[in-house]
């Protein structure tokens, strides 16, 4: 081997030698980073675990007040006027009943995480319409932050007559 190739060698061992080496000094540097980064991951992860429980929550507390809605205008729309019925052979909703029912299966109950703190109805024809806002507590964030959070969730729903069988139908609407 000639000279100049051995000094080409040694030249390309010493500088994998001292990439090691910064690569060893960095690794020191950064040793106790982890130390920073793995709590602050921590609490990012678990924040939005909660967030996720919290919001979950919410959907599926607004899902039960829309279904117990649904449930409360179809029974009130199906209190039907008797004297109407009686009187012309038409059917149409007693609207004073129909209201009184609505608001009864609906006033001050308490489902899954939420309780009914307003109910709003509407007769108009052969339709009532039926509103109901609910206070929800959320369970997780708050839980994290100390505190109790509170909102409030709303569902809307009509039940309609059809013309002929008597029998009431539900379906949401965006107003009243």
């Amino acid at each position: 081997m000639s000279t100049s190739a051995k000094l080409g060698n040694s030249e390309k061992r010493d500088s994998s030698r001292s990439v090691h080496l910064r690569s060893l000094n960095t690794r020191r540097e950064n040793q106790g980073s982890i130390v920073l980064i793995a709590p602050i991951v921590a609490l990012l992860a678990v924040t939005l675990a909660a967030l996720l429980v919290d919001l979950n929550f919410l959907y599926t507390s607004k899902a039960e007040l829309a279904d117990r809605v649904e449930a409360a205008a179809t029974a009130a729309a199906n209190n039907l006027s008797l004297a109407s019925y009686y009187h012309s052979s038409t059917v149409v909703i007693d609207p004073a009943v129909a209201q009184a029912i609505a608001k009864a299966q609906l006033s001050g109950f308490i489902g899954h995480g939420y309780q009914v703190i307003a109910v709003a109805t509407a007769v108009i024809g052969n339709s009532i319409c039926v509103d109901a806002t609910a206070n929800v507590a959320l369970p997780a964030f708050a839980g994290l932050l100390g505190t109790s959070l509170a909102t409030h969730i709303s569902a809307r729903t009509i039940a309609t007559l059809p013309s002929q069988s008597g029998l009431a139908t539900s379906a949401p609407v965006p107003a009243c």
